[in-house]
């Protein structure tokens, strides 16, 4: 008799007792076919071959666990979005607030999001009131991040006055600034499991909620939620939408910019 086959639900219980991570947070057919991908790659043909192999080889475990992350980032990603934090929502900060500016990147990816915000408030001649904090569960992503070295390709639509400001060259290496790097501390962070960064007056979190089942969706804005000042800011993704912001104490500025009206304890 040949030995039992897994369906997906199966590997999602064995995966969780195994590695703590809940795949049930993610929408299941965006998440299972990506997963059908790699075991394609690695040619296990079913879901008990491929998590014997996982938990075999710590190696393979880790390749799967970065696998799971979905890096997508580039430089000013959506320009609209920055134009209006340049113009009006960080001048809004800076003039309302005293003293340091704490802002989260959660889910940095490879660094371009911090690294933009802090280009961002450095135009705007406030490089020295700004702390960035930029967090990630994927390790290969924060190191990547930390170096602060892309190709051209990852620079995006950068325009060219930014990159010869803040970028070195190094072959075909472009190297982000010491004066930029210096603001932005990065950090392992698993968004589900471990405690916000509290006292926020911005946090960023784009394009990571489409990943999510509505509930977890939900109880992200809950801890994003209590993790704003009153009067901060949540940026989320242009693809991402929050149904009813009241909920979370948040009303919608501008796109896909939310201030947090009330002082809710979550």
């Amino acid at each position: 008799m040949s030995p039992e086959t897994w369906d997906y639900m199966r590997f999602k219980a064995a995966f969780f007792k195994k590695t703590g991570l809940d795949l049930e947070r993610y929408k299941d057919k965006q998440m299972e076919r990506r997963i059908l991908q790699l075991m394609q790659r690695e040619n296990k043909p079913d879901f008990r071959l491929f998590f014997e192999y996982l938990a075999g080889s710590p190696p393979a475990m880790e390749r799967f666990m970065n696998y799971l992350t979905i890096n997508t980032s580039e430089f000013f990603r959506d320009e609209k979005v920055y134009k209006h934090l340049q113009e009006k929502t960080f001048v809004e900060l800076l003039q309302r607030e005293q003293g340091l500016l704490k802002i989260w990147s959660a889910g940095c990816s490879i660094g371009a999001e911090p690294y933009t915000i802090a280009i961002a408030l450095n135009i705007l001649k406030s490089l020295g009131r700004i702390k960035i904090i930029a967090s990630d569960i994927d390790d290969k992503a924060l190191e990547t991040a930390k170096k602060g070295q892309y190709s051209r390709k990852q620079l995006g639509k950068t325009r060219e006055e930014i990159i010869r400001k803040y970028f070195s060259t190094d072959g075909d290496n472009y190297c982000i600034i010491p004066e930029i790097k210096q603001v932005v501390t990065f950090k392992r962070h698993n968004l589900l499991t471990d405690s916000s960064f509290p006292d926020c007056h911005m946090i960023f979190c784009r394009n990571v909620f489409i990943y999510f089942k509505p509930e977890t969706q939900e109880f992200l804005l809950e801890r994003f939620s209590g993790a704003l000042k009153t009067g901060g800011y949540l940026v989320i993704g242009s693809a991402e939408y929050i149904s009813n912001p009241a909920n979370f104490g948040l009303t919608k500025c501008f796109n896909t910019i939310y201030q947090k009206m009330n002082n809710r304890n979550i």
